[in-house]
């Protein structure tokens, strides 16, 4: 059966939009697509991720430290409550004691063995003084018991509060090893011509110190911050770290506005609540500069567009252009 000129079109049109479909599905990149690109990407991506991993171990440091400060005073002041405890312990004995052997001794008795009223009045008043006095001390060493026990217990949920930050920062350093080796496997999945070219490419990001920093309208406080910062360059970078030989993002400003006086949390968000705003065009060296949204990485801004900044496990400190992923930036001096 012949096929019509009609139909022979539409049939020709159908078979090359198999033909792409099936290329598509058999992986067959189009002819445009850069490996390179894509794999920066990917990368960039792993980068964020490897940011954001950074920010909860952080915070999760700032919890254990507060915890592990929180179980010294626990433990101290239960030592102090059960000396107080076992102080008033001897009296209280003697006191259940002498009440148990007279327990048998009503007023009634009270009042036939006493020659007189007043007689019998008096020691009621008196029994009745030395009651209240038992019972006040009673009460006391039960409320100071019972102090103690919930002492115990702070401590018992704050040792467990410190074995989850243990375990919590332990599967986070895992995670970020599993993201350092995602990154080394997208390069290694690159052929040696595209790998060449990646490299090429890091080589040319990869800014060296400058010789020198030109302050501008910089303060010299600012100035001993960024040369500082530049003195770090080339150094390793390692989660809650501060200094002198690792750093993570946080650690690396941490360090450096600690030497104008300046304690900083270890953290990039909570950094970001330091100092004032300014503008990505009003930046001057020793400014803060933040990353992604919601914050997530730091850096300090070194002049010509530029910030030096712990970037991640596999490339330490370094300098790069201030990145696509600018938040805000703060000045503090």
């Amino acid at each position: 059966m012949r096929i019509s000129k009609v139909v022979r079109p539409v049939i020709a049109a159908a078979l090359a939009a198999f033909a792409c479909a099936a290329s598509l599905i058999v992986g067959v990149q189009p002819a445009n697509a850069d490996p390179v690109s894509d794999a920066q990407k990917q990368l960039d991506q792993l980068e964020a991720q490897t940011a954001a991993i950074e920010d909860q171990y952080n915070a999760s440091m700032d919890r254990l430290t507060a915890a592990q400060d929180q179980q010294k005073q626990l433990t101290s002041d239960i030592a102090a409550q059960q000396a107080q405890i076992d102080a008033l312990r001897p009296s209280i004995i003697w006191l259940v004691t002498m009440q148990r052997q007279t327990a048998g001794v009503n007023m009634t008795t009270n009042f036939l063995l006493d020659d007189s009223e007043d007689g019998f009045l008096t020691s009621m008043s008196t029994v009745a003084s030395v009651t209240t006095i038992i019972d006040d001390q009673v009460s006391q060493f039960v409320s100071e018991q019972q102090r103690l026990n919930d002492l115990k217990q702070s401590l018992d949920t704050t040792v467990a509060t410190i074995q989850t930050e243990v375990d919590t920062q332990k599967q986070l350093l895992a995670d970020s090893q599993q993201k350092e080796q995602a990154q080394q496997q997208v390069v290694n999945n690159l052929t040696a011509q595209q790998r060449a070219a990646y490299q090429a490419q890091q080589t040319k990001n990869n800014v060296p110190p400058p010789t020198a920093v030109q302050q501008g309208q910089a303060s010299d406080r600012a100035m001993i911050v960024v040369n500082y910062a530049l003195k770090q360059y080339g150094k390793r970078y390692v989660f809650g770290t501060a200094g002198p030989n690792t750093f993570d993002c946080s650690g690396l400003t941490m360090a450096a506005y600690a030497k104008v006086g300046i304690a900083l949390p270890h953290g990039a968000a909570p950094q970001a609540k330091y100092g004032r705003a300014v503008s990505r065009n009003d930046l001057l060296p020793g400014d803060l500069v933040f990353f992604y949204n919601p914050i997530k990485h730091v850096g300090i801004y070194i002049g010509n567009g530029q910030v030096i900044h712990a970037s991640t496990p596999s490339t330490g400190v370094k300098i790069s252009a201030v990145m696509s992923t600018f938040n805000t930036a703060r000045r503090l001096v």
